[in-house]
């Protein structure tokens, strides 16, 4: 029964502060940080770029 022994995921892929880090240096044109975490991402680069480009709003100057 594949459906009950299912084990949680323990991988961290990047969290709230290296995510909302990324995104500060996003929006101040500095786009290493969110380069590095895709990349250490893998497979799932895609969803943390969205994170940390949906995040990066908020640092960005409006005007």
């Amino acid at each position: 029964m594949g459906l009950f022994n299912r084990k949680p995921a323990t991988t961290v892929i990047a969290t709230g502060a290296e995510i909302d880090a990324a995104a500060r240096a996003l929006a101040a044109g500095d786009d290493k940080l969110a380069n590095q975490l895709c990349d250490r991402a893998g497979k799932d680069s895609q969803r943390v770029a969205m994170a940390i480009l949906s995040r990066s709003v908020d640092y960005t100057p409006q005007g």
